[in-house]
């Protein structure tokens, strides 16, 4: 008997302090079904992955994630996805030259390190890829606008 009470006691003291947070919890946050931060209900759809409230999404000045797709035709074409990679975002560009493609890449908070630079003069060398941005709720907003194919 002793041994069994030692041996739950020695179980418990190892894992009272990995953490407080409930199995149901990490599920549902997990689900995309309840705020990451606040633990509040998220209303539907509820996609996989954690999400941020209203609430905590102004509050953090969090960033958000957008793919540039682009393709070399009669200039660089650049088309936006929202994080799902299905969603089109409505504005599209025409760029006209790498340089410009990059700085575009950079300024939307792509983060260049030298394995992610040489990964994206690849992509430029192949004529077609993508990278993931990190964009301001202004830069966020500016793309959901309605508008016509840009050339820059």
């Amino acid at each position: 008997m002793k041994t069994s009470t030692a041996c739950i006691l020695f179980f418990f003291a190892y894992t009272v302090d990995m953490g407080s947070e409930r199995v149901s919890t990490t599920r549902l946050r997990l689900a995309g079904r309840i705020c990451c931060n606040c633990k509040i209900s998220l209303p539907p759809p509820h996609t996989p992955g954690e999400k941020f409230c209203t609430k905590c999404q102004a509050s953090s000045g969090s960033k958000r994630r957008v793919y540039l797709h682009f393709m070399l035709l009669t200039g660089w074409h650049c088309q936006f996805l929202e994080a799902d990679l299905k969603t089109p975002l409505p504005k599209k560009l025409t760029l006209p030259d790498p340089e410009t493609l990059i700085q575009l890449a950079e300024r939307g908070g792509y983060k260049a390190g030298l394995e992610g630079r040489q990964a994206l003069e690849h992509a430029i060398e192949t004529g077609r890829g993508g990278v993931w941005l990190e964009l301001t709720e202004a830069q966020y907003r500016k793309l959901k606008r309605d508008g016509d194919d840009r050339k820059l």
